[in-house]
């Protein structure tokens, strides 16, 4: 009998063996880790260890699973002052039964013991985690449901070490609701929260807030209150790039349909600027799309080398087609190109902008033919342009390009013909003094921008401040002395 007992308790240990994934613990170890960084940043007042943890967010996204998160919990609430809490994010997470979670709940309590002290920054993380793993599962209803109640939380708490946090959680909030198709349900909220971070100078929330509100109004064309969104707020200035990318490229939707094209030109080729340059491939398309149906509107032809791009050469092709057809001033390619592209125009929402070319293609045609002929009708023109209106029609659109400067010519109504005038060099015009102008007005602003974006080390106190200053007007006396030693020793040489 004492064999058999021996051979039952031998089993017993083998049965109760876990196997544990390295890396879940790994990921598990990173996660403490970075709780660890924001408890710090907490207690020494300093964001830039909370800001390192947010800008890993995209990386530990990849690894967040059911068993990770589920570890995590339970070890951050272990507390029983902390259990409505752990519930609450618990039931997000139930997967195959609770068996798992018991196993986990007595893991953590023989491991760890429980405190009584969470801060708050360390909660929302962990929070906003949960969050952003529901919205990967497209579990988008109990995405909401998580977003709302962190909304909550975020907004009763008045901490300054909570702001970098805040912005990451407008953000996501936005989303969950944008995936169930409820974007206008936010709106609300998103208003009342840019009063109080304007009011509490929390500047990356507030330049987060102001772009999601554009979003939300251009996702139902209310381009009116986006406008007077822009005219009522002001953009700080201390934001991230990546905030000034989407801004500028709000704001350049927002002129392209106002007809403002030169102001949108200018607010695309800054974001595009803005936008990271290895990463963000899809902001990048979304901008150039536009772009490049702004330049056509322009007037102006966008460079080849932008559709041959290997990122955007698939997305572009439709655009190609259509800045083909422009660029030659064919009716007939046009009007195939927008049938066959209509649906990859409107998925775009630039099937608005799209349909305002047919007069540029018009003016292209129109531009071509008084370059070639010296005198032709208003026939021929109709015929060569394969233009399906009447020649009452096409006369009034020349005469409306004549106005606008496109081309230098004179109509003959009598005769019915248009009749062109001598080509003028370019440079004898004042289009090379305004190109230039541009481009120096270009390398101004990003002279601004740099000296603005100047970071100074924040210990160095006044003192030392007046030091370093007294040093370099030292230097600067003595290289002035040497300079006049040396000019009296040439001149006395040179006598």
């Amino acid at each position: 009998m004492a064999d058999i007992e021996m051979s039952d308790a031998s089993k017993t240990p083998v049965v109760a063996e876990e196997v544990v994934d390295p890396i879940q613990k790994a990921n598990e170890a990173s996660l403490l880790t970075f709780a660890g960084l924001i408890d710090k940043g907490v207690d020494t007042k300093e964001m830039r260890f909370i800001v390192s943890v947010l800008r890993q967010t995209q990386s530990i996204r990849k690894k967040l699973n059911y068993k990770v998160l589920n570890q995590i919990v339970n070890f951050a609430f272990s507390h029983p002052n902390h259990t409505t809490k752990k519930n609450f994010l618990l039931s997000f997470l139930k997967s195959d039964g609770s068996s798992m979670d018991i196993d986990s709940n007595t893991q953590t309590e023989k491991e760890t013991t429980p405190s009584s002290h969470l801060n708050i920054e360390v909660e929302s993380y962990i929070h906003l985690l949960v969050l952003i793993y529901l919205i990967d599962q497209k579990r988008y209803e109990d995405a909401t449901k998580c977003s709302s109640a962190l909304m909550e939380t975020v907004q009763s708490n008045t901490r300054i070490t909570l702001y970098p946090l805040s912005s990451k959680i407008f953000f996501y909030y936005s989303l969950s609701y944008e995936m169930t198709n409820n974007l206008q349900e936010v709106r609300s909220t998103l208003l009342s929260a840019l009063r109080t971070a304007t009011l509490r100078h929390n500047d990356e929330g507030q330049a987060t807030i102001i772009n999601l509100l554009l979003r939300n109004y251009l996702e139902y064309n209310l381009f009116e209150q986006a406008d007077k969104l822009l005219a009522n707020t002001q953009f700080p200035e201390s934001a991230s790039s990546n905030q000034f990318a989407r801004y500028f490229y709000y704001q350049g939707r927002i002129r392209a349909i106002q007809l403002e094209y030169a102001e949108s030109f200018k607010f695309l080729t800054q974001a595009i600027r803005k936008a990271p340059q290895n990463t963000a491939g899809g902001f990048r398309r979304t901008v150039y799309k536009l772009l490049s149906i702004v330049q056509l509107l322009m007037g102006e032809i966008p460079e080849r080398n932008t559709f041959s791009q290997k990122q955007l050469k698939t997305a572009l092709k439709p655009y190609f087609q259509l800045t083909e057809a422009v660029r030659v001033g064919d009716l007939g390619s046009f009007n195939q190109a927008l049938e066959q592209n209509t649906e990859v125009f409107k998925s775009d929402q630039t099937f608005t902008l799209v349909q305002r070319l047919r007069s540029n293609v018009i003016k292209a045609g129109l531009k071509k033919l008084n370059t070639a002929y010296s005198r032709i009708s208003f026939n021929d023109i109709c015929t060569k342009l394969k233009f399906d209106g009447t020649t009452q029609d096409i006369m009034f659109i020349i005469a409306k390009t004549i106005k606008d400067g496109v081309i230098d010519a004179t109509i003959n109504y009598e005769g019915g013909y248009l009749q062109s005038r001598e080509n003028t060099d370019a440079y004898s015009t004042q289009e090379p003094l305004h190109a230039f102008s541009n481009r120096i007005d270009i390398c101004l602003k990003i002279h601004n921008d740099s000296l603005k974006a100047m970071r100074f080390h924040p210990d160095l106190n006044k003192a030392e401040t007046e030091k370093i200053a007294e040093v370099a007007k030292t230097i600067k006396e003595e290289m002035e002395r040497q300079a006049e030693e040396s000019s009296d020793n040439e001149g006395d040489s040179d006598f």
